[in-house]
């Protein structure tokens, strides 16, 4: 009898259970992993289109104006000049646009720097830089703080020093003044006794001088026995002084002394001299220039004080103002190293974003604008008319240079409003002829844009107008013209499918396949391809390998 495993069938049998066993084995592995499709993020050039269909027709002239009013600076052409499509035909004066063009741009250089340190974040060098900076703050703080103590010392030392010699010069005051009192009462009893006018007015006069100087009431008829043993008044004040020196007991002596010392220069001056003898009168004109002069000198005294209290005042006061600048100046430093260690945070580059953005909407604001001020011809042409004049100011909207077109035909076209945007007169553009095929490509050139639409169908279009580049003898009128009109061109950039791009919370991501671990990372994107990718301006990096489906 054969055996089983020896005929055909059997061992067709065999071959069956076991591929169908390596399927099942496969499958089941295949399903406990979910499968990425990627692409790898490369460098590319990336282009733009929009795609309609026009008719052919006869060509027509077209009428060039500014769109902005302005002085004329430069006129190019003059009338039966050839141009070609882009020439440059008219100027505008633009001097102060283009000086803001150049501001903004460097506004937008710098805030593109700052973006990129953000993104870089603390240097180790810069940290090192920071904590230098504390350093030579702390030791700056400490330089001022030992300068207020010094100034403040020295203040201290200068102030008493000016008391002190006020204090002096109280104690010589009420002694020249007590000795002045003395030698009036000697000239009193030796002539001014009675009772006559002037004996009671000496007598007044040296009465309010000893109550003032030496304390004693009603002594204008004292002798010199009981005065010299006074020592009351002012002059009890110095004593006291000098014993408990202070700057009120200072003040208080210098203040009672000029009093006392006026009282006894005005009794020495109520004396008259007709009836003394001369040594008298030498010795009272002596003791009026020695009470005159000490009146100069606790004067001067007083002065001083008042001065020197100014010029501390002054001094502290500068001195604590360097220490409130080094204050802040080394709080502004320990803030700057904690925040240069903490690293930048995501909100502030996210900020400097919007700051570069804002920067490069005003860079493309102000080239709009000297946009504005040139005539570009849209066609190759011949000028037919010319009415600019250097220096003359022209309106907005008004013609000022006509051109006919050299191509014979034009494409008539109907775009819709969800394509015009991306569409500008001087776009180039290929068109193929229903008549011809595919084959044949004639090259175009957008010369005109209706700004009014037409209703077709429901859907908003705008009338383009696109001219030949060349003339060529197969056109001809009523052809139906497939058109491919370039938008957009990016050249080295880096793209990938549309399809990848994930909306979340209104920003746009995207997926990074890095090994078995997948992140998910923010992207700014930029052209839209018409093969169906998108320009990557920022997030992704080239290589990184982008998924664009999930096998669940």
């Amino acid at each position: 009898m054969v055996s089983f495993f020896k005929k055909p069938l059997g061992i067709a049998l065999i071959i069956l259970v076991g591929a169908l066993g390596i399927g099942i084995a496969v499958y089941t592995t295949k399903k406990s992993k979910p499968a990425y499709q990627f692409i790898v993020a490369e460098k590319r050039d990336l282009i733009q289109k929009v795609s309609v269909v026009g008719r052919v027709r006869p060509a027509e002239s077209v009428d060039l104006a500014f769109e902005a009013a302005g002085k004329i600076s430069k006129v190019h052409v003059d009338v039966a000049d050839s141009v070609k499509a882009g020439q440059l035909l008219v100027q505008l004066e633009n001097r102060e646009l283009s000086a803001q063009l150049m501001q903004v741009t460097a506004n937008l250089e710098a805030e593109q720097a700052r973006l990129r340190e953000l993104q870089e974040g603390t240097r180790p060098e810069e940290i090192q830089i920071a904590e230098t900076k504390v350093l030579n703050a702390q030791r700056a703080l400490e330089a001022v703080a030992q300068n207020l103590e010094n100034v403040r010392n020295k203040a201290d030392a200068d102030l008493q020093k000016t008391y002190d010699d006020g204090l002096t010069a109280t104690q010589t005051a009420v002694i020249v003044g007590k000795t002045a009192l003395l030698t009036l009462t000697d000239i009193q009893y030796a002539h001014f006794v009675g009772n006559d006018q002037d004996s009671t007015t000496i007598a007044n006069a040296k009465a309010q001088a000893v109550a003032a100087l030496l304390g004693a009431e009603d002594a204008g008829r004292w002798v010199t026995d009981f005065l010299s043993t006074l020592e009351g008044g002012a002059f009890g004040t110095v004593q006291s002084a000098v014993s408990n020196p202070s700057h009120a007991t200072t003040d208080g002596a210098l203040a009672e002394t000029l009093g006392g010392l006026s009282k006894v220069k005005d009794a020495l001056g109520s004396v008259p001299v007709g009836a003394l003898t001369s040594t008298e009168k030498t010795n009272l004109g002596t003791e009026k220039n020695n009470i005159t002069s000490q009146l100069a000198i606790l004067s001067a005294k007083q002065q001083e004080v008042a001065v020197q209290k100014a010029t501390n005042v002054s001094a502290i006061t500068s001195a604590e103002a360097q220490v409130t600048d080094a204050q802040n100046t080394d709080k502004a430093a320990r803030d700057d190293l904690v925040l240069k260690k903490a690293g930048t945070i995501s909100e502030k580059i996210l900020a400097q974003a919007a700051t570069v953005k804002s920067a490069e909407a005003n860079v493309q604001k102000f080239q709009a604008q000297i946009a504005k001020t040139t005539l570009l011809a849209p066609i190759s042409g011949i000028v037919t008319r010319q009415d600019a004049k250097v220096g003359e100011i022209v309106s907005a909207g008004t013609s000022i240079v006509f051109l006919i077109s050299e191509a014979a035909f034009e494409i008539e076209a109907k775009v819709p409003e969800a394509d015009i945007a991306k569409i500008h007169v001087g776009n180039q553009g290929e068109v193929t002829l229903d008549a011809y095929g595919p084959g044949l490509v004639f090259d175009v050139t957008v010369v005109a844009i209706d700004p009014a639409e037409t209703i077709i169908e429901g859907i908003a279009t705008y009338k383009t107008t696109l001219q030949f580049i060349k003339e060529d003898a197969r056109i001809k009128s009523g052809m139906t013209a497939n058109i491919d009109m370039l938008t957009g061109k990016r050249e080295g950039i880096i793209a990938i499918p549309q399809r990848a791009l994930i909306r979340r919370d209104g920003n746009t991501r995207v997926r990074i396949l890095d090994g078995e671990t997948i992140r998910e990372v923010e992207v700014k994107i930029g052209l839209r391809g018409s093969d169906g990718n998108i320009e990557i301006i920022e997030g992704i990096n080239q290589g990184d390998q982008v998924i664009i489906f999930q096998n669940e």
